[in-house]
């Protein structure tokens, strides 16, 4: 009778500690760390609000999506602010957050987190921790400001945006559309030749090779981006020549491949 009277004391200490360290257990999500301590924020920050969503007490199922996860708008929150809604305690209780909202970008009358990006031609911009759009700074092949400086001026022809080389550096451009080597400074240092004509010489204001020798001029090819403009001028101007020496009797149009 001894041993079973100590057999339920024990029995009895167990349960209680058990009980005990029941209670001190945190659950998953309060254990779980601060959204914000990752970075995560969002300018807008109106996920409770738009949602109007604001459950009394702890609701374990009262969430809304949030960026990749999901965050709540219960009221455990007071409790807590491992995984909850940023705009909780502004939306719900009328008070500021428990931690500093991050400074966004404003673009266009929208306000964007920090992190946020966009591209301006050919460089991608980024909105800074200072709430500030930092960018690149890359030479775009396609300038706006150069098409309409020259659109402005009397030079006897019109610049365009051709939106295929939109979004492409001047290096994309050299690199993927011309297929060489940059010239050498020695090179890009040459000065112009000057001539000096006979007095019977007169050079005419105006050529056009597809006038001179109508239907002998193939059209112009587009390369592309494979950088092969030493193959594809080869090849237009090879079959021009042929065209024009044998009078139109061989029209073939080479193939740069």
């Amino acid at each position: 009778a001894g041993n079973m009277r100590l057999l339920r004391a024990l029995l009895c200490l167990w349960l209680l500690a058990q009980v005990a360290l029941a209670s001190r257990v945190r659950t998953r999500r309060e254990l779980a760390p601060g959204l914000y301590e990752h970075g995560v924020y969002d300018a807008g920050g109106s996920y409770c609000q738009r949602g109007d969503v604001c459950c009394h007490g702890r609701d374990d199922g009262c969430t809304v999506p949030y960026h990749d996860t999901l965050c709540y708008c219960d009221l455990f929150c007071n409790r807590t602010v491992s995984d909850c809604c940023p705009d909780f305690w502004e939306y719900c209780l009328g008070i500021p957050a428990p931690f500093p909202k991050a400074a966004g970008c404003a673009r266009a009358g929208r306000s964007y987190p920090t992190g946020a990006t966009y591209w301006e031609n050919c460089n991608l911009c980024t909105c800074g921790p200072g709430g500030q759009w930092q960018c690149e700074d890359h030479v775009c092949l396609m300038d706006g400001e150069l098409i309409d400086a020259i659109n402005r001026g009397n030079y006897g022809w019109r610049a365009a945006n051709y939106s295929q080389f939109w979004g492409m550096t001047l290096e994309d451009g050299i690199r993927h559309r011309l297929g060489t080597f940059r010239p050498s400074p020695t090179v890009m240092n040459m000065n112009e030749m000057h001539m000096n004509m006979d007095s019977n010489e007169v050079l005419p204001r105006h050529f056009d090779a597809a006038a001179k020798w109508p239907g002998m001029i193939h059209e112009p090819l587009d390369q592309g981006n494979c950088a092969g403009s030493w193959a594809f001028s080869t090849a237009a101007v090879a079959s021009d020549r042929i065209s024009i020496h044998s009078m139109g009797h061989m029209t073939p149009a080479l193939s740069p491949q």
